[in-house]
């Protein structure tokens, strides 16, 4: 069980990540046919590999979606970006936990390539299906791939700075 001190510290340093995720996602042009790398779903990534428990980690995917949720370009995307950042954050949470915070770089690349994809799913899930656009599924997935392969590199050079700055446990 944590003391107080570490779970502020830990909320502190995740609140701070997202925060930086958030600007870097305004800022960041789209680099593959308007695709981006999703910063703000990295520094998610990052912050659950701080934080310590199912509270904090769900804590973090409110924060999350709630960012995303003001930020989306997709139309009616604010309520499938606020649902699937807390599943999401839950299902890497979790991820991590099973790995027992033994992080390698093929762990690395597996986390973010899988939360992305959980990620990825469950918002064109939801969104197509609030509105009725299920027959776009399979056209738009090509994009969730992109992201994946962005976010997994990404994720690599993230966790080797959080390293060095000896944020994780």
């Amino acid at each position: 069980m944590q003391t107080n001190k570490v779970q502020t510290r830990n909320l502190t340093v995740s609140a701070i990540f997202m925060a930086l995720g958030l600007v870097l996602h305004l800022m960041v042009p789209g680099v593959f046919f308007g695709v981006k790398p999703d910063f703000l779903l990295s520094m998610m990534f990052i912050s659950l590999m701080i934080v310590g428990d199912a509270k904090e980690a769900i804590l973090i995917g409110v924060a999350g979606g709630i960012m995303s949720a003001l930020t989306t370009g997709f139309p009616g995307g604010q309520i499938p970006n606020f649902i699937e950042k807390i599943i999401t954050s839950l299902v890497v949470f979790y991820i991590i936990k099973a790995m027992d915070k033994n992080f390698t770089i093929p762990k690395i690349i597996l986390i973010f390539a899988l939360g992305t994809m959980v990620s990825g799913t469950l918002f064109l899930s939801i969104a197509l299906t609030m509105t009725k656009q299920l027959n776009l599924f399979i056209p738009s997935y090509p994009a969730v791939l992109v992201a994946m392969a962005i976010n997994a590199i990404l994720g690599i050079f993230l966790y080797q700075a959080t390293r060095r700055m000896n944020l994780l446990r």
